[in-house]
């Protein structure tokens, strides 16, 4: 379960070596491999043409203030396979709360974040309640507030206008993090179809997939995501926006029960 909920807190670079770049700076320039498969394009010309998909993927997402959705989860890893529920509450660039429910509906576990804060706790006895070590130690990069509520919504998960992403098709971008490249497919509305993260002198390999979306009040979000980290152990998560509700009022209720043990980063 606590990597379920790392996973579903993050979501992204489920791979195990450090890295030890922020993500808000900006980052290494392409390899040459990369360049060679940029379409021949001057950087001037790469700049336009990443832009104009930005701009077009940027426009399918309108406003909101506060999301509620009930989602489906089938998580499966060489130990365990289940199927809870999770109710995900979103105030935008605020704070999310995922409630994680179990058969009958019973809380099983929380994880409540914020720009400042990342916290979660198990009904089992035992809580983090910090910054984002505990992710960035999981999954090996730097990680924001902004890239998880990113993931959730179907947006890029770094900032397509304020990184240096190279255009290698008319539908992919390619950036390069370190020792990481991460490889950007868009559909024919440009917005994201999937995402893959591979390590440089590895074969593990992270890839995020979008196979569906769905218009709730004319708001643009995700129908399923699929998350299949491969590793040396394999991870796969398929997780189903079952119910969404666009603006409604929500009770950011978050106590860590008084008997839990804190976990030691």
């Amino acid at each position: 379960m606590k990597q379920l909920l790392i996973i579903f807190a993050a979501g992204f670079f489920m791979v195990s070596c450090k890295s030890t770049k922020n993500n808000t700076v900006a980052t290494e320039t392409a390899t040459e491999e990369t360049v060679d498969r940029s379409l021949n394009t001057s950087k001037t010309e790469n700049k336009q043409a990443v832009a104009l998909l930005a701009n077009s993927h940027y426009s399918l997402f309108n406003d909101f203030n506060t999301l509620e959705i009930k989602a489906d989860i089938d998580y499966i890893d060489k130990n365990m396979n289940q199927s809870p529920t999770a109710d995900i509450q979103i105030q935008k660039n605020k704070q999310i709360l995922i409630t994680v429910r179990a058969l009958f509906g019973v809380t099983v576990a929380k994880v409540y974040l914020t720009p400042e804060r990342a916290s979660y706790y198990e009904i089992t006895g035992s809580h983090y309640d910090g910054d984002y070590a505990f992710i960035e130690k999981f999954l090996g990069t730097k990680v924001n507030y902004e890239n998880v509520e990113n993931l959730l919504l179907g947006k890029a998960f770094y900032n397509l206008e304020s990184n240096d992403y190279t255009q290698t098709k008319n539908n992919e971008l390619e950036l390069k993090l370190n020792q990481f490249l991460m490889r950007l497919v868009f559909g024919n509305k440009n917005e994201i179809a999937s995402t893959e993260v591979t390590q440089d002198k590895s074969a593990d390999k992270l890839l995020i997939q979008y196979p569906s979306y769905q218009l709730s009040n004319n708001l643009f979000l995700p129908k399923e995501i699929n998350i299949h980290a491969m590793q040396k152990d394999q991870i796969q998560i398929k997780i189903d926006y079952r119910r969404v509700s666009v603006n409604p009022s929500i009770d950011f209720r978050y106590k860590i029960p008084n008997n839990s043990k804190p976990i030691k980063i």
